[in-house]
């Protein structure tokens, strides 16, 4: 496992190009249940009026137009799932906010065939809320809000609310000094015929740490990198995450992810405890 520079042990983590955005454990921060902000009583923008028949979970959700029902995925956010940390919590929120009647905007599809839109009551954006409460993480998708849903999560980022609370998921750790360094999204040449070129690197300021059962995911619900068994990371070390094939050491591991993981032109990375709790995470171009 390769070392560090001395320098290391006197930085944050916040690394020159992403931010890490969890605050360290013991720091004062909110842990507060997911609240969200007031909703007035506002005109709702022009867009289609709907029915709320079943949320799904916390970033998606069944509607009805008449008699119609449509599958609705709110464009722009991204809730951890049912069954993982925080998914019960984040459905219980945007079932709250939501009522019975919203008003959607946006008509494009995604690759399920559900419609992705704005899910407004009043003047109030559910998918915005969600981001506010720390109840969802912002996706790198190209859309209107985009700007300002990257400003709404880091700001819960840094208020240390919903998922990102150092207890979000069980006890507070002490496992603050394990941080994401670096992301190289763009492998040279074509990602697909280079996908070790493509990496993630771990560091660790402090004492070691056993990896074993923490997980390296990006902004989707499809990839997730486990750590082996008895992966460890000394004192002022690093480990690199690869996006290919190959055979583990302990300065590399390898994902075997079957192709790219990282968009070249954003992403989210985050690293897990084994309870679920977010550690760091390193979003790129800069917050």
């Amino acid at each position: 496992m390769r070392r560090l520079p001395v320098l290391l042990a006197a930085l944050v983590f916040t690394s020159c190009g992403g931010v890490t955005g969890v605050p360290a454990t013991g720091a004062a921060v909110t842990t507060s249940p997911l609240t969200p902000s007031p909703m007035g009583d506002a005109t709702s923008p022009e867009g289609t009026p709907a029915t709320v028949v079943t949320v799904f979970d916390g970033d998606s959700m069944l509607v009805s137009e008449g008699s119609t029902p449509e599958e609705v995925r709110l464009l722009g956010i991204n809730a951890p799932e049912s069954g993982e940390c925080f998914g019960d919590e984040a459905h219980d929120l945007l079932q709250s906010m939501a009522g019975d009647r919203v008003v959607l905007v946006g008509d494009e599809l995604d690759q399920y065939g559900r419609r992705l839109a704005y899910v407004y009551v009043g003047a109030t954006n559910l998918n915005q809320e969600m981001l506010r409460a720390g109840g969802a993480i912002a996706l790198s998708v190209d859309h209107l809000m985009l700007t300002d849903f990257i400003a709404t999560e880091q700001d819960a980022t840094l208020r240390g609310v919903g998922l990102w609370a150092p207890d979000a998921c069980g006890p507070g750790t002490s496992r603050s000094s394990v941080s994401i360094w670096t992301v190289e999204a763009d492998a040279p040449g074509r990602d697909d015929e280079d996908p070790n070129g493509e990496f993630v690197v771990i560091a660790n300021s402090a004492d070691t740490v056993d990896m074993t059962g923490w997980v390296l995911r990006d902004e989707s619900s499809v990839h997730r990198y486990v750590f082996p068994q008895g992966l460890v990371i000394g004192p002022g070390a690093f480990v690199t995450i690869r996006s290919g094939c190959g055979a583990d050491t302990v300065a590399d591991l390898y994902w075997c992810a079957g192709g790219s993981v990282w968009n070249n032109a954003g992403d989210t990375a985050i690293l897990i405890d084994p309870e679920g709790t977010i550690v760091s995470r390193y979003r790129y171009p800069e917050d």
